[in-house]
């Protein structure tokens, strides 16, 4: 095996550095990105009020299992309670995944103000 040399080594470092040009059409294509950039606000921020959604599923669950628990029946009640259960515990991953959604929602907002910041020193962002 030939060990390479160091005018290998140099091509090799330089073309890997080296952008390849952007054509027109992906220039162009660019530009209308920039121009639609702040287009994305309403994603990033998150339109719906993560809390308002907790608090209304937290309602239809507490609902439910009333519900489903008047009866007069004692099996039953035991049955319905037992499965009850597990809705009760899928609403608490609910909220723990709506508070880690909340969290990473103000974290995205953070960076995409900042990658604003920087398009607006160089380009003309919409």
């Amino acid at each position: 095996m030939r060990t390479p040399n160091l005018k290998f080594i140099l091509e090799t470092i330089l073309e890997a550095d080296t952008p390849t040009p952007m054509t027109r059409e992906e220039k162009q294509n660019f530009m209308q990105e920039i121009k639609n950039f702040s287009a994305m606000a309403d994603s990033v921020y998150g339109k719906g009020d993560i809390q308002e959604i907790v608090e209304r599923v937290k309602r239809i669950v507490d609902g439910a299992d009333r519900i489903m628990t008047e009866s007069d029946n004692w099996f039953e009640n035991v049955a319905n309670k037992k499965g009850n259960k597990r809705m009760l515990d899928d609403y608490k991953d609910f909220t723990t995944a709506a508070s880690s959604l909340q969290e990473a929602q103000h974290q995205m907002s953070i960076a995409y103000e900042n990658i604003g910041q920087h398009l607006n020193r160089y380009f003309d962002v919409g």
